[in-house]
């Protein structure tokens, strides 16, 4: 089984909040076993709550707050979709779906959703220009090649 992941090669839309097509979004499929992506969510999880205290202190230079949670998609695997968190109480997350959906028919673009901060693959979040968390998305950065790294990130608008 392959877990999909939907990681958008330009990211400054996510962290913006603006809407793109779906051609935008290219989906890089996953397999469930690949260690260093299930490090990077284990990393994510085990972090969460210092996600839960920027978005709670609202520190000057920070915004796009961003969690990633996994959809069940029709073939039994998981869609990992962007949402942008509006509101946290008591471990319950409130946001809008940042990113169009490829393959799970559970959510779409824009949709207003709740879930638990369990249930999440990934955070991030900016302070300044410095992307904080991203594991998932880390992990994709960490295999493009030198030019790619550095076109990615000044499309992206973020540091690491």
């Amino acid at each position: 089984m392959k877990i999909l992941i939907a990681i958008m090669m330009a990211l400054t839309l996510v962290f913006s909040g603006c809407s793109k097509s779906k051609d935008a979004d290219p989906v890089i499929q996953v397999k469930a076993d690949d260690k260093a992506m299930n490090d990077a969510i284990a990393k994510a999880k085990a972090s969460s709550k210092d996600f839960v205290a920027a978005f709670h202190a609202k520190k000057s230079g920070t915004n796009a707050f961003s969690v990633k949670k996994p959809y069940p998609t029709p073939d039994g695997g998981h869609e990992h979709m962007w949402i942008d968190v509006t509101d946290e109480s008591n471990g319950i997350i409130q946001g809008i779906v940042a990113n169009d959906a490829d393959a799970t028919l559970e959510v779409k673009l824009g949709q207003k959703v709740s879930l638990k901060l369990e249930e999440i693959s990934d955070w991030k979040y900016q302070d300044g220009k410095k992307m904080i968390g991203g594991y998932t998305v880390r992990y994709f950065i960490d295999r493009m090649s030198p030019k790619e790294r550095e076109e990615f990130l000044k499309e992206a608008g973020f540091e690491l």
